[in-house]
């Protein structure tokens, strides 16, 4: 699991920005793009949903499990 703080923090070095609050999700949109990613307001991510939503966005799966592995120690 993956604090959502520390999610927040990667799409930000992706230029992902706060948009908006949807029923259960916060909205984060590319600058200047259309993408958009739906972060839930749960505390903790699945390692699935994290790897998923940022596999989307354009890291390289190298990228990813440095992430996983920084962010959960």
């Amino acid at each position: 699991m993956v604090r959502r703080e520390a999610f927040i923090r990667k799409i930000h070095e992706l230029g992902y920005t706060y948009k908006d609050t949807a029923k259960r999700v916060y909205l984060y949109r590319l600058r200047g793009g259309t993408r958009y990613i739906p972060v839930p307001m749960a505390d903790l991510l699945t390692d699935e949903y994290v790897m998923s939503q940022l596999g989307q966005a354009g890291c390289s799966p190298e990228d990813i499990q440095s992430f996983l592995a920084s962010a959960k120690s």
